[in-house]
């Protein structure tokens, strides 16, 4: 088997994005395989991979206390189907994994630098690959230097869950302690404090979201205004964030303390992402 595998998670709705997926990444030196999605259309697939349970009827699952809303299907659509594509990794018999939605999209340089991770000796669980497009950058403790990036480990979390690099350790850790939390799947990969695994980013991002309208926006804006204002609801909101916060800390200075002392602000997004959107968009056009 190869040292790493590819695994995109595509919904069998939407060939067309596999196609995209396939052209992007498959004229890579590693194996491209696709992972079914489960599909919010059909609940009961959905519930069944983690076996839950519609609790906040018609449509959540359960009660966020990291957002404080509720929930909803469809996230728990991409949650379950996260689950599976590592599932599918550990099967493989591959040392690694990049695990992708359908909509990511390699920046320039990203197979050189993925190269020069395998080979950097560096122990990692999780590698963070993709990210929100923004501006500035992030407190982060540096950890290697791959060239046109460097991996670091970030004082602040990230959403985006659409590139991220694994080991079978890892993988095996994320299953293991997924249960029944009732989070965003980026929320959960991003947070060492939800699965105890050591996360590590690339700075900057290697991968980002294509602009194409997302499978699941409209199904979820509408659960994003179900929230509980009250004062307990609040609290719980800022234990909980606390918390992981802290341990996100700890993870970043990684049992030494004195490497806070080189901590520099690592920036999100290439200086000249820009660009680079307009040059892919143009080439999925073409």
């Amino acid at each position: 088997m190869s040292e790493l595998g590819f695994f995109a998670i595509n919904l069998d709705r939407s060939p067309h994005r596999w196609a995209e997926i396939q052209r992007l990444f498959g004229a890579m030196p590693w194996p491209l395989e696709r992972v079914a999605a489960v599909d919010v259309r059909k609940p009961d697939d959905v519930l069944a991979v983690r076996g839950q349970t519609l609790t906040m009827r018609p449509n959540g699952i359960g009660w966020n206390p990291l957002r404080n809303r509720m929930f909803a299907l469809v996230e728990e659509a991409c949650f379950a189907s996260h689950m599976l594509a590592l599932k599918a990794f550990l099967v493989s018999g591959h040392d690694h994994a990049v695990i992708l939605e359908d909509d990511a999209v390699p920046l320039d340089g990203f197979a050189e630098t993925m190269r020069r991770l395998l080979a950097s000796g560096v122990a990692f669980d999780i590698v963070k690959l993709e990210g929100l497009v923004r501006s500035g950058g992030r407190l982060s403790v540096p950890v290697a230097d791959l060239g046109r990036a460097k991996l670091v480990r970030s004082l602040r979390p990230s959403s985006g869950g659409a590139g991220y690099l694994v080991t079978r350790k890892a993988a095996e850790q994320l299953l293991a302690k997924a249960g029944k939390l009732a989070v965003p799947v980026d929320d959960f990969i991003s947070n060492p404090g939800l699965h105890g695994c050591d996360v590590m980013h690339s700075s900057p991002w290697l991968i980002v979201q294509a602009g194409a309208d997302t499978t699941m926006g409209e199904l979820r804006t509408p659960h994003r205004h179900v929230k509980r204002r009250d004062p307990f609801h609040f609290l719980q909101q800022g234990l909980v964030r606390g918390t992981l916060r802290l341990k996100l800390w700890l993870n970043a200075v990684h049992g030494s303390p004195l490497s806070l002392l080189k901590i520099y602000t690592a920036p999100w997004s290439p200086a000249d992402i820009v660009q680079q959107m307009r040059r892919l968009t143009a080439e999925a056009a073409a």
